[in-house]
């Protein structure tokens, strides 16, 4: 009985997982939205909710045409995420958040004026060569 209740649990979360990349691979960066942006963030980590404020407040009330998906690298699926895409993008400091992701560009940590400031050039460069 034991070896099913594992058999069951194992094969649900290969499942979970599975669904969970594919989805991935569709919504966040290179999917259908005409810029996308993705940001993984701890709740525990000061400078993530920077991040977090400085999209609510100068990013998402400005930029409309921007899907943002946010993760949090405390969950499984926000650590799954967020190792598929340091593999993907070759970054070195896998497990440091803010981590945000503009297609094949990334910025890692955050500073109020210099992180804010490439963020916007990031997402204004994704929306202009889209908009070719």
């Amino acid at each position: 009985m034991k070896k099913f209740k594992l058999f069951k649990n194992i094969s649900l979360l290969i499942f979970i997982c599975y669904c969970g990349f594919f989805t991935l691979s569709k919504n966040a960066v290179g999917g259908d939205s005409k810029a996308e942006m993705v940001l993984f963030f701890s709740p525990t980590c000061p400078h993530c909710h920077h991040a977090l404020e400085f999209l609510e407040k100068n990013v998402e009330p400005k930029y409309k045409d921007l899907t943002i998906t946010k993760y949090n690298t405390s969950t499984k699926v926000g650590a799954n995420y967020y190792f598929h895409y340091a593999k993907k993008l070759n970054i070195d400091s896998a497990g440091a958040v803010p981590l945000a992701i503009f297609k094949d560009k990334y910025e890692l940590g955050f500073d109020t004026k210099e992180t804010g400031k490439k963020y916007i050039e990031y997402i204004e460069e994704m929306l202009k060569s889209s908009a070719k």
